[in-house]
């Protein structure tokens, strides 16, 4: 290894979602930094461009043979890792995700998944709530680093005017909710919270939805939301609508982070959330967003509500979440932990 550059193999999910915007922007920094970045996965990082400098993509060919009943990912997965980290000389693998403790809670994953935290040189977790939960699932006692997630904002694509126009926005309010919309993010309770708030006409809600919205289109019909939802699916250039965004919007069950809040915080975008996993770690309740109790329909549509009608709050908060991002959760801030926990394993 040559005394400052480091060859870095990274592997993660890379579908819209949190761990492969994280993972993207990690390799991303680290090959501006001027180390070797070679990416692992089934299919390119969705944010992941395909001409920058020390930016390297090694696809996992997944095969259907008839022998498996079912395709599987994780043995080609493992030989790809295994053949990049002997060709490229490898320094660090760093495999990325925070769906640990969701996996644990499965007998037929636990073994492997704890296995593989005590087999790692080293562990991280993105929040001290996801780190005391992953020793709790999994009976794990070996050491785990907090290193928290971190957005690196890219200059929209197109103008505020532009956006709110394809929108086919007025004067109206625009909370937004970005997620996978998988069952924890409780969508439901999203839709339910929008539908108690009064009167109707001041917002609309965006929804930039990393699968598919389908499953919920009956309950926006049901809800009476059909004029007031507007949905965007597995969006790319996330930062064209958070620049609109005026409140975030997060009914979650459970959250290792919540990168998509701060992504909104960067923007200047307060967010209504339910008080769960590491949320409270990425924002100071009454200070740079409104935290209520987890499932309080009634609470989170008070809370937004109140948001809503009261614009010089609304704005005192946005201007102290955009300044805890930059001080707190920015690439200047977290890379270099990165950085330095991969020099210290080298030695």
């Amino acid at each position: 290894m040559a005394s400052d550059t480091l060859r870095v193999g990274i592997t993660c999910y890379p579908s819209v979602g949190g761990s492969g915007v994280l993972a993207t922007s990690l390799g991303e920094d680290l090959a501006a930094r001027g180390h070797d970045v070679h990416f692992i996965a089934y299919e390119r990082p969705f944010r992941l461009p395909s001409d920058a400098p020390r930016l390297h993509f090694h696809p996992v060919a997944i095969n259907e043979y008839e022998l498996f009943r079912f395709p599987d990912y994780t043995l080609p997965l493992s030989v790809r890792m295994a053949e990049v980290s002997r060709d490229h000389r490898l320094d660090v693998l760093h495999v990325h995700g925070t769906d640990t403790t969701l996996l644990g809670h499965d007998a037929g994953y636990a073994p492997a998944i704890k296995h593989a935290l005590t087999s790692s040189d080293a562990v991280t977790a993105v929040s001290e709530s996801l780190k005391h939960e992953t020793q709790r699932v999994l009976d794990f006692d070996g050491p785990i680093e907090v290193i928290h997630n971190f957005f690196a904002p890219r200059p929209p694509s197109r103008s505020p005017e532009v956006v709110r126009r394809e929108l086919g926005l007025g004067d109206e309010v625009v909370v937004v909710h970005s997620s996978n919309l998988r069952h924890g993010k409780r969508v439901d309770l999203l839709l339910e919270t929008a539908a108690r708030v009064h009167p109707r006409e001041a917002f609309k809600l965006l929804i930039l939805a990393g699968e598919a919205f389908a499953p919920f289109a009956g309950d926006v019909r049901r809800l009476g939301l059909a004029n007031r939802v507007i949905v965007r699916e597995k969006v790319h250039a996330i930062e064209d609508y958070l620049q609109i965004a005026d409140i975030g919007l997060y009914t979650s069950d459970a959250e290792s982070f919540c990168l998509s809040i701060l992504e909104a915080m960067c923007f200047g975008c307060p967010s209504v959330s339910t008080r769960v996993g590491g949320i409270p770690e990425v924002v100071e309740d009454n200070e740079s967003a409104l935290l209520v109790p987890a499932g309080d329909v009634a609470a989170l549509a008070k809370a937004l509500e109140a948001l809503i009608h009261d614009e010089p709050r609304r704005h005192a908060l946005g201007r102290a979440a955009q300044a805890r991002a930059r001080e707190r959760f920015s690439a200047e801030v977290i890379v270099p932990r990165y950085e330095a926990l991969y020099r210290r394993l080298c030695r």
